[in-house]
């Protein structure tokens, strides 16, 4: 599953950097509540209960910064488990500067679901897509009001 987008935000790069780049802080605007453990500068675990109904069980996904080129851009990966499969996720965020205070955020994700889930995949694109648009809206509002 591939997901991308673009997004303003009324704060300048730096500080939106700042912001993203610390995973707990986009966390925050997730539902289920992720618990997240900092591992060290660039890898976190999280605990995420994921799914509705009978299909509800948590997930654990070790995250990895493996790239970060401040304040332009940034790659986290991540690997994990639910449901006996598997899921991988690659993030991408870009972050251009409009103005001192203003900047455009690019972002990408690629998400590869393995074993038994994955015969889910295209039940769970469209819900998926939405709660992205969600969470987007959230991340934006709390970094511009801690801006």
């Amino acid at each position: 599953m591939h997901l991308e987008g673009t997004t303003e935000v009324a704060v300048g790069r730096k500080k939106a950097w700042d912001y993203l780049i610390d995973p707990r802080n986009v966390a925050a605007c997730v539902p289920g509540s992720p618990a997240i453990e900092k591992i060290d500068a660039t890898h976190y675990k999280i605990r995420v209960a994921v799914g509705g109904g009978f299909l509800r069980t948590t997930a654990v996904v070790d995250l990895t910064l493996t790239e970060a080129v401040e304040p332009e851009r940034a790659t986290i990966s991540g690997s994990g488990g639910a449901m006996g499969g598997s899921v991988h996720a690659s993030t991408h965020i870009a972050l251009t500067e409009i103005d001192p205070s203003r900047t455009s955020v690019a972002w990408s994700a690629d998400v590869t679901l393995g074993g038994t889930i994955a015969g889910f995949a295209s039940m769970v694109e469209g819900p998926v897509r939405s709660q992205v648009d969600k969470t987007l809206v959230c991340v934006r509002e709390r970094l511009e009001s801690a801006g």
